[in-house]
């Protein structure tokens, strides 16, 4: 309904053409965010869940509580295999293995050839579809804290991790930062082991839905 033609406006009188104006005003903000919003949704709806596939690796430093050696820079080679799948478009899953090592150097660690090595299942979601991404999941699996160190039984752990995703084609680089905390309880004492990486990751598309 137009209110412009109402019999309170008289036609053709200045007020109609007030009104007039006003109406035209209105409709045009109006109008565009009405396409805006339609082009929105046209988006929203042609939004592919993506799946990739991940390679992580990177050097990592960190400490066992049982060593009472503190974060220890001895740095060892760590990696992740996770596939990722955008859900939504700026929140992802992804699941996968990671093996994160470290050597160890003092404290109980002196004069002896001590790494430490957690093997784990690795799930959670990540923020981000481009440029600067923020993972954090859980980690599930043990830690084995050198030749003399007893294997820890199974625990969970935690793992966050931020950094850049870096290309928009079937191949994307990811470096970044991570860090774990993980259990590493044995059945005659309570531990922990932490863990932080600078890494580089190569991400590849493997599919989509």
């Amino acid at each position: 309904m137009n209110p412009c033609t109402s019999k309170r406006i008289p036609a053709g009188g200045a007020a109609a053409v007030a009104c007039a104006l006003a109406v035209a005003a209105i409709s045009v903000p109006v109008g565009a965010f009405a396409q805006e919003n339609e082009s929105g949704i046209a988006r929203e709806s042609g939004f592919v869940q993506e799946m990739q596939a991940e390679l992580r690796a990177g050097l990592t430093v960190g400490s066992h509580s049982r060593s009472a050696a503190g974060l220890d820079i001895a740095p060892a080679l760590s990696f992740d295999v996770t596939v990722r799948r955008q859900m939504w478009p700026r929140i992802a899953l992804f699941a996968g293995y990671s093996r994160t090592a470290f050597g160890c150097e003092e404290g109980y660690c002196a004069d002896q050839d001590v790494s430490v090595t957690g093997n784990h299942a690795a799930l959670g979601a990540e923020w981000g579809s481009g440029g600067p991404w923020v993972r954090l999941g859980l980690l599930l699996g043990a830690v084995d804290a050198g030749a003399d160190g007893d294997p820890s039984s199974f625990g969970v752990g935690v793992l966050g991790a931020a950094g850049l995703r870096i290309g928009a084609g079937r191949m994307q680089f990811m470096p970044g930062l991570s860090y774990r905390w993980m259990s590493a309880n044995t059945t005659s004492e309570s531990a922990g082991a932490v863990a932080l990486a600078l890494d580089l990751g190569l991400a590849f598309r493997i599919g989509g839905g």
